[in-house]
């Protein structure tokens, strides 16, 4: 009979404070999120996910405006303000790309300065992008959530674009794109997807 892991018989295993995970070495930090105080096991994307994502992070930098003082960053954690409890339990997820207020260099990027937030579905991370993700990012007040989608070859096929409305705390389908990623906020930009293809 086969050993099995520890957290089935001992389920808060899998809990973690926060003070826990900032003394964790980077390299474990970047195999988990967090939710409630629950770690969430995450699977690395595939190259074409990772340079999608860095092409695109690359493209809204350079579009930035000079005011208002904004980021761009890949993989960052991203802390919930709403879901943070004053038991300790925190929650946060590292979206592939975070526009964000310019903060501190030290200080933690919070939801509260977050502008758009993206995933590149990969393989496996479907249902969480789609699904808990758009909940979790509405939820937290995020106003942009955009959402891009790869073909069985790995290249873009589109981009959905979310927007918040803020008086239900929902997004809403504001575009699909097809061929050519346009925003006018939080950064105006256009990017082909062959840009984000490479």
């Amino acid at each position: 009979m086969s050993t099995l892991p520890s957290w089935t018989s001992d389920p808060e295993s899998l809990n973690i404070t926060e003070e826990v995970y900032d003394a964790l070495p980077d390299d474990i930090r970047k195999l988990i999120e967090v939710i409630g105080g629950n770690v969430i096991l995450c699977q690395s994307g595939n190259a074409a996910h990772s340079n999608v994502a860095r092409r695109l992070a690359n493209r809204l930098e350079s579009a930035r405006p000079e005011q208002p003082c904004t980021s761009v960053a890949t993989d960052i954690d991203v802390q919930f303000v709403k879901r943070h409890r004053k038991d300790g339990k925190f929650s946060f997820r590292r979206p592939d790309v975070s526009v964000y207020r310019c903060i501190n260099r030290t200080a933690k990027v919070m939801t509260s300065e977050t502008l758009m937030v993206v995933e590149v579905v990969s393989p496996g991370s479907g249902y969480t992008d789609t699904v808990d993700k758009l909940a979790e990012y509405a939820y937290e007040g995020i106003p942009v959530y955009l959402v891009v989608f790869l073909d069985g070859d790995l290249f873009v096929k589109m981009v959905q674009e979310y927007r918040l409305d803020w008086a239900s705390r929902s997004y809403r389908l504001a575009d699909t794109h097809m061929d050519v990623l346009v925003l006018e906020e939080p950064i105006s930009t256009s990017i082909t997807f062959a840009e984000l293809d490479g």
